[in-house]
């Protein structure tokens, strides 16, 4: 039976395409999804009221592999403009980007819920 991808901001094509359209994979890259993203979120906030401009590019560089594996909108460009401009972007435009970034892992850690919850 094909899943149902009821989403909004994820586009599964690579992940489907990757996982050769193996459920058990795809439940599996959903999971790890779910397990891994919301922490960095929450260390993502960490650093920006720290003012640690290397830690959020560090977390994004760290992040940006799986967020396009899952085909999430407008958000590659983004992160790598903050992965080299971060030292020198004005502090408040850094923070705007940053938090633009998190509303849509929050979107697609609620896509990623409701794929699991519609299909697992």
């Amino acid at each position: 039976m094909p899943l149902n991808w009821n989403t909004t901001i994820i586009n599964p094509k690579d992940l489907i395409h990757i996982s050769r359209g193996d459920d058990k994979v795809i439940y599996k890259y959903l999971k790890q999804f779910k397990e891994l993203i919301p922490p960095r979120i929450e260390s993502l906030n960490e650093s920006l009221k720290a003012g640690d401009r290397r830690r959020v590019r560090q977390l994004l560089h760290q992040m940006s592999p799986q967020l396009q594996f899952f085909g999430i909108k407008d958000i590659v460009q983004p992160i790598r403009r903050l992965e080299h401009e971060y030292d020198t972007i004005p502090f408040e435009e850094l923070s705007l980007l940053v938090d633009s970034i998190i509303i849509k892992l929050n979107l697609a850690i609620k896509d990623v819920d409701l794929t699991l919850k519609e299909n697992f």
